[in-house]
């Protein structure tokens, strides 16, 4: 019976951790933004536990450097998603500044989400696509 109890306690627990884990980009609204390697940076007034996002093409083989920063110490993070919105990667380390870099597998539109919590923030995010 301990036995039982203990796997029903762990599966729990992963259950748990996994929907804690899982970050989104549902409910947010995109904008397309174009090309990545084109893109010139975006400035967003953020209000605390405020989001936005991009749309970006990017090009299969070719890394990619997106970083955040803000005027203001606020946890600023930054995730980014592919065409069936499954996370490519994240950055929730604490503070205004992010770096994510990842190369795309293949040809198509990221979703770029910046979220912002602990006060207002002017955040920046840029991007570099290696040539």
């Amino acid at each position: 019976m301990a036995r039982k109890n203990w796997h029903v306690g762990a599966l729990a627990a992963l259950f748990a951790l996994a929907m804690l884990c899982s970050v989104r980009a549902e409910g947010v609204k995109a904008t397309d933004e174009g090309e990545g390697a084109e893109f010139q940076g975006k400035t967003v007034a953020m209000k605390d536990k405020g989001q936005f996002a991009i749309i970006l093409a990017f090009t299969a083989g070719k890394e990619v450097i997106a970083t955040t920063k803000g005027d203001e110490q606020t946890d600023v993070h930054l995730f980014v998603y592919d065409e069936n919105e499954h996370l490519i990667g994240k950055d929730t380390s604490p503070g205004p500044k992010c770096e994510l870099k990842f190369t795309p597998v293949k040809d198509g539109k990221f979703k770029l989400l910046v979220r912002n919590s602990g006060g207002t923030n002017n955040v920046t995010l840029e991007v570099r696509v290696a040539k």
